[in-house]
């Protein structure tokens, strides 16, 4: 299950700016053709290769928000239960994550990487970092706290031997 679709990066980051990422190597790819391989039909007449190259750009969006969706559940895997219901006070923040960090692996070359966006997908893996470590906590959907998944603990357990009963006898050496 994905954090976000390809609507709502579209919506968060603009047209013009989702082809830019997901152009091919021809530039077939356009804001119509994208919308139309979203929409599942064609307005207009385009060429086999175009609605190729459309389908492609939908399915690496696709695969794209699948894969960080999943990225991001390994973090919030020891911290919470998987999956979150739509209705979760998270998914607005997840959702907001997840676009993100789609955004930085689309944008996979200089032509259209920037600074501020890897610094914004450092920002939001620290913040999964501070989840999955207990450091930040999620709120549940009426705002309280989620049960954790019963994640990896580390420490001493208690032990069953009752020293109180241990009294070694005056005398005894070891």
């Amino acid at each position: 299950m994905s954090y976000a679709t390809p609507a709502r990066f579209i919506e968060s980051f603009g047209l013009e700016e989702t082809v830019q990422y997901l152009s091919d190597e021809q530039r077939l790819l356009t804001a119509q053709l994208l919308l139309d391989a979203l929409a599942g039909s064609w307005s207009g007449a385009p060429t086999v290769e175009e609605k190729a190259a459309a389908e492609a750009a939908v399915a690496r969006i696709t695969r794209k928000l699948e894969t960080q969706s999943n990225l991001m559940d390994g973090y919030l895997r020891p911290a919470v239960v998987l999956p979150l219901s739509a209705d979760d006070a998270n998914a607005g923040t997840l959702e907001e994550c997840c676009l993100a960090l789609v955004r930085c692996a689309l944008a996979d070359d200089t032509d259209n990487a920037t600074e501020r966006m890897d610094d914004c997908c450092k920002t939001w893996r620290a913040w999964l970092r501070d989840i999955s470590t207990g450091k930040a906590k999620l709120a549940g959907a009426g705002g309280q706290a989620i049960a954790p998944s019963g994640g990896a603990r580390s420490g001493q357990t208690r032990t069953n031997y009752d020293w109180a009963a241990f009294r070694p006898s005056r005398g005894a050496r070891s």
